[in-house]
């Protein structure tokens, strides 16, 4: 949650919010665990407004954190999740006692492969993956169902970690290292999709 703060605040002090906020009404995680619904209907309910109005406001975008309040049970399918964008990797927090011992465990017991990292240090990378693989998930949840998953972080283009993404997702990955190619490779995706087949 301390990332997230850190990011709004960014977002707000260069003036990004206020530009998001003139297309998309801004929804946060909440702090307690019984404000989620509310959220979620309200985020919802802005989805298909906006669906339906027309207007400048032209959706909604969620800040939530992976493995927050939000992270279980809780599908983006259709307008509800058309993009979904991971700031950072989740990784796990590593000083964790229990992770710790995990991965002494794997570093005493498990060999070391040619070129591998230790069998502690794979653990922690999976673990991430892991979590990055159900957030993807929660947006795209059936055949005919789409949105663009934006990986903001450089270390996704290496081949290790592009690895552990599923395939489906890894065949139409594309890397762009600047903004504007990224944003019109989306536009055109989105464009595309929303003709009628």
């Amino acid at each position: 949650y301390e990332y997230q703060r850190q990011v709004y605040a960014h977002w707000d002090k260069s003036g990004l919010l206020a530009r998001l906020a003139v297309r998309k009404k801004i929804f946060q995680e909440p702090k307690k665990a019984n404000q989620v619904e509310q959220v979620l209907a309200e985020y919802s309910r802005c989805i298909k407004c906006c669906d339906q109005a027309g207007g400048t406001v032209t959706g909604a975008l969620l800040l939530s954190v992976v493995g927050g309040k939000m992270s279980e049970g809780i599908n983006f399918s259709d307008n509800l999740g058309r993009c979904v964008v991971m700031v950072g990797m989740p990784y796990p927090n590593i000083r964790s006692p229990e992770l710790q011992e995990k991965m002494a465990y794997l570093d005493q017991t498990l060999p070391r492969g040619p070129g591998q990292p230790p069998p502690g240090k794979a653990l922690v990378e999976n673990l991430c993956m892991k979590a990055v693989n159900q957030s993807i998930g929660r947006a795209i949840r059936h055949q005919k169902d789409f949105a663009s998953i934006v990986l903001l972080d450089q270390r996704y283009a290496r081949p290790p970690i592009l690895g552990k993404l599923p395939a489906w997702i890894r065949d139409r990955v594309e890397v762009k290292a600047t903004f504007g190619p990224a944003f019109a490779a989306m536009r055109k995706f989105h464009r595309e999709k929303s003709v009628p087949s």
